[in-house]
This record gives C-alpha cells, sequence and structure tokens, in this order.
C-alpha cells in the first residue's frame, strides 16, 4: 500500500495544533520521537505541549494484506518570551505609570477603552485615563514568531474639592473665611505676607501684608492626593491723621482741625 504525509505549515511557530495531511492508505498509526506530542490517529501535533526543535513523523499503515511506512519533518520554533509590569499599581490619577518590560522588546501595548497607553513605549497617561482596573496586553515578534503578555493596572481617582474666598477684594479689616467644599481634612498655605490658618483657611486680614495671593489647598482621600487653588486680594485700608494743636483750648472762639 502506498501513503504519504506532510506538515505543510512547517516551520510552526509553538501556537495551536498542526494538522497532517495524509493521501492514500488510510486507518494508519503515526509516532515520533521523545519531544514531540503527536495524535496516533490522526496525526494531528499539539505545537504548545511539543518541546522545539525538528523531528521525523513516521506513519505505519496496512492494506489488510500488506504493511508499509512513509514519513516526513516538522520543524517548531519556540515563541520569543516577554514579560510586562507596572509596579505601582495601583496608582493615583497624576502623571504617568512606566512599564517593566523584559525578554523580546520592539512590540505593541494595547488595552480597552479608557485606559490611554502609548502604543511604543507602554506608558500610561493616569490624568487623561479614566480610574478603573484594566489589562495591558504586549504584542511582540522575534521576526519569525509572535507572542502576547498581559499586566493588570489600577488607577484611582483623585479626591476632589474647591475653595473660595468669596468677599475678595477684601479691606485690610477683620478676617477673610474660605468657603471649602469637597473633600475635608486638608491644609492651606500660600506665599508670604499673607497669614493664613493652615487648618481652616481662614485669612488675618489685619496682620497681612496688602496684595493679591494664591492660597492652596492640599488634601488626601488616605489613598489620592490633590490640591486646588484660588485667589485672594486685600486692599489696604485709608491713612489720614488729625490734631487740635491748641488744646487745651479755653471755652472761647473755635477750635480748627489740623
Amino acid at each position: 500500500p502506498t501513503a504519504t504525509i506532510a506538515y505543510s505549515g512547517s516551520p510552526y511557530c509553538a501556537s495551536g495544533t498542526a494538522v497532517a495531511l495524509q493521501t492514500g492508505q488510510a486507518g494508519g498509526t503515526y509516532h515520533s520521537t521523545t519531544g514531540l506530542v503527536v495524535d496516533a490517529s490522526t496525526g494531528t501535533v499539539d505545537l504548545v505541549a511539543s518541546t522545539a526543535g525538528t523531528y521525523t513523523v513516521t506513519y505505519e499503515f496496512s492494506n489488510g494484506t500488506c504493511s508499509s511506512t512513509t514519513e516526513t519533518s516538522i520543524t517548531i520554533n519556540a515563541l520569543p518570551m516577554a514579560t510586562i509590569a507596572y509596579s505601582g499599581s495601583p496608582y493615583c490619577a497624576s502623571g504617568t505609570a512606566v512599564v517593566l518590560q523584559t525578554g523580546q522588546a520592539g512590540g505593541t501595548y494595547h488595552s480597552t477603552t479608557g485606559l490611554v497607553v502609548n502604543a511604543s513605549t507602554g506608558t500610561v497617561d493616569l490624568v487623561a485615563s479614566t480610574a478603573g482596573t484594566y489589562t495591558v496586553t504586549y504584542d511582540f515578534s522575534n521576526g519569525t514568531c509572535s507572542s502576547t503578555t498581559e499586566a493588570s493596572i489600577t488607577i484611582n481617582a483623585l479626591p476632589t474639592a474647591t475653595i473660595a474666598y468669596s468677599g475678595s477684594p477684601y479691606c485690610a479689616s477683620g478676617t477673610a473665611v474660605a468657603l471649602q467644599t469637597g473633600q475635608a481634612g486638608g491644609t492651606y498655605h500660600s506665599t508670604t505676607g499673607l497669614v493664613v490658618d493652615a487648618s481652616t483657611g481662614t485669612v488675618d486680614l489685619v496682620a497681612s501684608t496688602a496684595g493679591t495671593y494664591t492660597v492652596t489647598y492640599e488634601f488626601n482621600d488616605g489613598t489620592c492626593s490633590s490640591t486646588t487653588e484660588t485667589s485672594i486680594t486685600i486692599n489696604a485700608l485709608p491713612t489720614a491723621t488729625i490734631a487740635y494743636s491748641g488744646s487745651p483750648y479755653c471755652a472761647s472762639g473755635t477750635a480748627v482741625v489740623l
């Protein structure tokens, strides 16, 4: 009896399966050497479970009267290897997150909608991305075979707050109270000249120097931190002096103020 077998895709990359193309006498059995995982009845090779290398596959067959064999070669190339990681995860939504990549370089990065990731470097724009947990996939190739690897990244939203001094501009008298919304428990500060209470944001208008200042409120929710700013203007009080230079006076005529 006669038969032929072939693995037309050889050399293969170590992914999926390779199907034997068989002609002639059917019903035979397939076998090879250690390292190649081949189905004895179909000749299908498990490329993932097999060890990379070149093998001879033998097909033994019979027509019920006579027996024969035929052979073919199959080559499996190992997949390239790589790993990626975002070691700072979970991140707060500020700045960028740099990927740590090992193994095969030159690949591309992608993820689902909401994560802004640079396709060539894997750097994630934490500010432009939507808070949440994402899977980043790295696709890479060694010029012969391709593969992928994945890593998870979590972004936590920043807390939010606003502050305002609704009476600005103020005159240099009394105090100005900060109107604060959102995340409480933060601290206030400004530049030299403005006397502001660090815990309440209240400004001492008398002790402060007249001018325009930016007040910064720093706050956090126990996981992430953020800041917000507002402006306050203090106008100096007008000044004047008066005197009655002839005092004490006698109760006669008038006294003119200077």
